[in-house]
């Protein structure tokens, strides 16, 4: 599993964005077009450098807040979008009796960027509970890892707006190498966190490096 974050991350950025990753960032726009905030904040989890974020969205808010820990990823971030959030230096803690209570209570839109899907989750139950009583009244939109693999892709063509199980994603995937012997796939926790949710949903591939590839869920609710 590739982590947002630290210099390889951003080697790794350098090397394949424009080769591979713009499709990601097409699907993340459209994601955050048809989420479309009405708040006049933003509140970005986990942006890094924010490579899969789009300026035009982001330059409509007139505040950005933004957890972030990694120096080089703040740095980067400021120059690609020419945006200086308000940054939150010491990142955002999951682990804890109830994290999401963290957040500035000022009604900003949360954005939780790619972030869900990579932490350990020691408590999936307890985080949802955390996640259903302090967003209820806000707009928020999360987009996370669901599987991820070597040699895969996903065949999304019968993806509909709605939550997808577990079961349902693996019918997704799709062989590269038959002949390549045993096919590994990682079940993310940020799935999890959503069953049961009603909001809108998206489903897309990222394309990481050459060999592996994410599904990646997007899900948002207004206020």
């Amino acid at each position: 599993m590739i982590r947002s974050g630290g210099v390889f991350y951003h080697l790794r950025a350098l090397r394949f964005e424009n080769a591979l990753w713009s499709g990601h960032q097409s699907s993340v726009a459209s994601f955050l077009d048809a989420w479309n905030p009405k708040s006049k904040d933003l509140t970005l989890i986990g942006p890094s450098a924010g490579y899969s974020l789009p300026t035009v969205f982001l330059k409509r808010f007139e505040t950005v807040y933004a957890y972030e820990p990694d120096p080089w990823a703040r740095m980067i971030f400021e120059r690609i979008h020419g945006v200086r959030p308000v940054w939150k230096k010491s990142g955002f803690r999951f682990l804890g009796a109830d994290p999401i209570e963290q957040l500035p209570k000022d009604g900003s839109a949360v954005l939780f960027c790619n972030v869900l899907g990579q932490i350990e989750i020691p408590s999936t139950h307890r985080l949802k509970k955390s996640l259903e009583t302090h967003l209820k009244d806000r707009e928020w939109a999360s987009f996370h890892d669901a599987l991820s693999g070597y040699e895969i892709d996903f065949d999304l063509e019968d993806a509909r707006p709605e939550k997808a199980l577990l079961p349902k994603m693996k019918e997704w995937i799709y062989v590269r190498s038959p002949r390549s012997g045993s096919i590994e796939v990682n079940a993310h926790h940020a799935p999890d966190l959503f069953e049961g949710t009603s909001g809108n949903y998206r489903y897309w591939q990222w394309r990481i490096t050459p060999r592996q590839t994410h599904l990646i869920e997007g899900v948002f609710r207004g206020a």
